[in-house]
């Protein structure tokens, strides 16, 4: 038997636009419980430190990993969301290749509370460092692919603007390769994430060259 929600689900490309105000008001949503989630183990940490005797300064001291890996992934998702949030800033109307794109990229919000506690746990181990960045790194791509797809279908006015597809491309080619020196550098640790403030400078050295008369 099929269910009665199946045709909604799998409908074509070819059905009437959708309001992108509904999903963006979700992906909100679910970005701020990810941004919740972060938390939990550090709230977690009280009550042991209690129980082991630890003062405050103990219990900072002990687990400077765990809240740098909180700072981190904190920035890290507001980061992305302050992308996703200008991405539909001026949209009305998603279709529905655009929203099974979203749910891509709202999967790899809510994932990366995993591997961000596994950062506070296993430190350094480059089985950690991989799935840290491999998610960041999946996330930048299918921002990238969303604004590809909202710049197709919406006209110029409403589209995301070209600077954002540039700075998206620039975060994925970062991300992309502070995981091969990550990979392939022993020690090399999460410096390599530091790549990730140079794809700003970057860009608009190369929009003040183009923008130059020939």
């Amino acid at each position: 038997m099929v269910s009665p929600y199946s045709e909604d689900i799998f409908m074509s490309d070819s059905t009437p636009p959708l309001r992108a105000e509904r999903l963006t008001f979700f992906s909100d949503a679910v970005a701020a419980i990810a941004l919740t989630l972060l938390v939990l183990p550090l709230v977690e940490l009280v009550p042991e430190a209690i129980e082991d005797g630890e003062t405050p300064a103990e219990l900072v001291g002990h687990h400077v990993v765990p809240f740098a890996s909180f700072l981190l992934s904190f920035f890290v998702i507001w980061r992305i969301w302050t992308v996703h949030h200008q991405l539909f800033d001026r949209v009305e109307s998603i279709d529905h290749r655009v929203v099974r794109i979203n749910s891509l990229w709202l999967l790899c919000v809510v994932v990366l509370p995993f591997p961000a506690e596994m950062v506070g746990a296993y430190g350094d181990e480059p089985l950690v460092i991989a799935l840290y960045i491999g998610v960041l790194l999946a996330s930048s791509i299918t921002l990238t692919v969303l604004a590809t797809a909202l710049r197709r279908i919406n006209p110029a006015e409403s589209s995301p603007p070209r600077t954002s597809l540039e700075q998206l491309v620039g975060n994925a080619v970062c991300l992309a390769l502070a995981l091969v020196l990550a990979m392939a550098i022993p020690g090399a640790g999460y410096w390599p994430l530091l790549l990730l403030l140079a794809d700003g400078p970057v860009l608009a050295l190369v929009r003040r060259r183009r923008s130059r008369p020939s």
